[in-house]
Parts: C-alpha cells; structure tokens; sequence
C-alpha cells in the first residue's frame, strides 16, 4: 500500500460520524476532493470495505442515499494524543454538561471525556488535575430530570439545520395527544437549563417566529427544501427581546420591589437591570426598582421569593401577583 493511499484511508476514516448520523458515498467524495484526492465512488467503496474489517463500521443500506457510520457502541479512534490542557477543559466541561444534556447527547460524547479524565488521572502530580478535582458547578434552580428526545430526531433536526435546509415534522403540542404534521423552517438551537429549543418559523404562517422543545419531535426528515429564513434574522436579536422568557408585551416596565431583611440583597451584586436603583430601608427592608421585559419568567421569579417580597409598582403587576397569591392560599385551606 503506497503512503498517499494510507494518508487517504486515514483521512476517510476520521469523516466517518458517529451512529446514527450517517454519510454517503457522495459526502465522502466531496470530503475527499476537497483534500486534494481524485477518486471514483468505486475505490471509495473498496476503501470502506477495507476499513470495515479492521474498525467497528456500519453501512447502512435500507434506504437510498446508503451511509457509513461508527457502530453506535463503537469507541472511535482517535490520531491525536490529547495533551492536559485539552484533557482539563474537557473534563470541566463535562461537569458543566451533564445537568445540563438530555442523556443521549451526554453517551455520545462519554468516549472523548473519558479520555479527558484518563489523560488526566495518568498524571497524579498534575496541578490541572487538582484544579479539575476543586471546580463544581450546580444548578441555580430546582434541578430537574431531562425529558427525552428521540436521537435520530434530533441528528436530523441539527443536520438539516447545519445545511440550510426545510423540515417536515410530526410534532406533539403540550396538553394534547394528536400529533400534527408541519413544514418547519429551522433557525437555532438554545440551549434553556434542560431543555433543548428550535428557533424556527413553521406552516401556516411562516412569519412567526417560535422556540419549540426538542422532545416534543416525533419524527423530523429533510424534504430537500432550502430553508427559509426571516428578513434580517438575528438569533441574539431575538433572544436580546427575552423571547424564550415567555414575552407578555414588547414593551419593557418598570417594577419596584421591597424585600424583607437580606432577601434581596443578593441583587446588590446581581442587579435585575442595568438601571436598577438599590436601597436599605430604615425598616431593614431593602427597595429594588428598575425597567425589565414583561414576561412569564419575572413573575415566576417574583412568586418564588414568596412572603419575602411585596410588589410596589407597577399596580397591575401587584394585583396580577396578589390575586395568584390568593389562589394558591386558598388551596391550602
């Protein structure tokens, strides 16, 4: 086997993906071009062929485009050693991810932070092991299980993502049973605590833009439709508005909140705006007020601080809060 043969059997096998995402004979072509190699999808065959018997590979051929990938239980190889500030970066961030990923995303990923660590424990005198072994991070809520989502679903809803392309979906709307069949322009993904968000518009009006959680995808294929996309489209944009903070109006208010003894002063040092004002009261109260966006999560956040709190302005929010409170008093009677 001549040396520009083996460099190209190595550069094919690093392309190949893990389960299930999968590529074709074509991908691999276009891969392998770009690389500077002229070849026919006949010795690209044989070359996988070849590799097949030495490596964990999969071809899947029940339906046309056929593709390669790792076998799903497969550890890839890997034509790197990794040195220890690569191994610690890793390692911190796997701490910072597993809260934080649904499980599949988490065990397709689990081989490359198990090197991490290895490389890491290989090297007991290492001050970026004891730095690794002295960082934790933990949820600043009530931690919460992460709901599933369907693996395939998602490798396609991120591949069609990644290639600009359109989406037909079956997707399950909460409180209901009966899955509806949409056309989905897809625009993002957001990461919010657990759950995994498209930012998309979809049919019947595709003006609207929409975060929709990932695990409620029953089934998302291409149907080889260049996406659409809003004019002047801006993800930070968007996010910057507090969309996914369930938005009540566009138009910011201006709240003033007085919190019992020390509640609120954790505000002091993490201000709810850029213009917040801060006062201790004579009473040991302490005054906040500022302009913030109007929506769902800031009255969830004001709620969850119960009798400590009082809502002073604006009197619609006070009311909206004082009637929940009612509410949920009356429950427990």
């Amino acid at each position: 086997m001549s040396q520009e043969t083996s460099i190209r059997l190595i550069k094919l096998l690093t392309y190949i993906p893990k389960y299930p995402a999968k590529r074709s004979l074509s991908n691999f072509k276009e891969h392998l071009e770009s690389l500077g190699y002229e070849v026919t999808d006949r010795t690209i065959q044989r070359d996988l062929l070849k590799l097949e018997k030495y490596f964990p590979l999969l071809c899947d051929d029940r339906n046309p485009p056929y593709g390669w990938s790792w076998q799903e239980d497969a550890k890839e190889i890997n034509l790197s050693a990794m040195d220890k500030v690569e191994a610690l970066s890793l390692s911190l961030a796997e701490k910072y991810l597993e809260p934080l990923m649904p499980i599949e995303n988490y065990e397709r990923i689990r081989n490359l932070f198990d090197r991490a660590n290895n490389t890491l424990e290989s090297s007991e005198q290492s001050q970026l092991k004891k730095w690794r072994d002295r960082v934790r991070v933990l949820p600043q809520s009530q931690r919460l299980e992460p709901p599933l989502i369907n693996q395939e679903v998602q490798s396609n809803i991120y591949d069609a993502l990644l290639h600009g392309e359109q989406l037909d979906v079956q997707y399950l709307k909460a409180n209901s049973r009966l899955q509806e069949k949409r056309t989905v322009n897809p625009l993002g993904i957001v990461l919010m605590g657990i759950v995994h968000r498209l930012i998309c518009t979809m049919d019947p009006d595709f003006k609207i833009i929409r975060h929709l959680p990932l695990h409620r995808f029953k089934t998302a294929n291409a149907n080889g439709e260049t996406s659409i996309e809003p004019e002047n489209f801006d993800i930070d944009d968007y996010l910057d508005k507090e969309s996914l903070s369930f938005l009540r109006t566009e138009k910011k208010i201006k709240i003033e909140l007085l919190f019992r003894g020390n509640t609120g002063f954790h505000l002091s040092e993490t201000p709810v705006s850029k213009d917040q004002k801060y006062k201790e009261e004579k009473n040991g109260k302490i005054r906040i007020s500022g302009t913030v966006a109007d929506t769902e999560q800031l009255r969830w956040w004001i709620l969850g601080f119960g009798e400590n709190v009082e809502v002073i302005k604006p009197k619609i929010l006070r009311d909206e809060i004082s009637k929940r409170i009612k509410l949920a008093s009356a429950i427990y009677k």
